[in-house]
């Protein structure tokens, strides 16, 4: 029977902190970190493990994420807007800005 070598199964230069895989994990990071952290770590089993470990047990003092749900109203348009087909979705965009005449400041 052949062991497995854990040599390389430690944490690199490369690895996201364990403060960054906790914001991943709740979510609060900036949508280019986020895309970083999960580029890496779809290659790197360790922090695989460390994420699974932090979720679990997170350290003192670091904050219990809790995801909150979507209001029901939210979600229906979501899923309405994700059905449409890209003509669809422009025209029904196009038809909420006309029927409020919304402009850049509102934002």
């Amino acid at each position: 029977m052949r062991s497995l070598s854990t040599a390389t199964f430690r944490k690199q230069r490369s690895c996201p902190s364990s403060r960054v895989l906790l914001g991943y994990h709740g979510a609060t990071l900036a949508r280019r970190a986020e895309r970083l952290v999960a580029e890496h770590l779809a290659s790197c089993d360790f922090c695989g493990a460390e994420l699974q470990l932090l979720s679990k047990f997170p350290p003192r003092g670091a904050p219990a994420f809790h995801h909150a749900r979507m209001p029901w109203h939210l979600y229906r348009l979501a899923k309405d807007l994700l059905a449409l087909s890209a003509s669809d979705f422009v025209r029904a965009v196009e038809t909420i800005y006309d029927s409020h005449d919304l402009t850049l400041t509102d934002a």
